[in-house]
């Protein structure tokens, strides 16, 4: 039987993220809960990025704190605190933090 969950996002474990320098993570869901999603909480520090990359799969992301330069279709965009971000599947798409406040995004993909 499923559960409803909780998470408290101020209680996880930052791990760094594997190919973008100063970029760090909070898995959520993994995908592996049957649900159609996973997500991860994601924190990017004063002169992090997150390089340009592509997904085989949709990606939805939202910031919830500081401000970005965006890669979207091919140009640098400002986008702050409420901002979503769809980038289709295939898609080139990453998040500069060229301010001197941390960046909060929680990002929702298809699993």
């Amino acid at each position: 039987m499923r559960e409803t969950s909780v998470y408290n996002l101020k209680q996880g474990d930052w791990k760094p993220h594997p190919t973008s320098p100063g970029v760090f993570v909070q898995p959520i869901l993994s995908g592996d809960e049957g649900l159609g999603f996973k997500n991860m909480y994601v924190k990017i520090v004063p002169g992090g990025e997150i390089l340009p990359h592509t997904h085989d799969t949709a990606e939805v992301f939202c910031f919830i704190k500081g401000l970005g330069s965006v890669l979207v279709n091919g140009e640098r965009k400002d986008c702050g605190e409420g901002t979503v971000v769809v980038a289709p599947a295939g898609v080139e798409h990453g998040v500069k933090n060229n301010t001197g406040e941390d960046i909060y995004l929680l990002a929702n993909f298809k699993s």
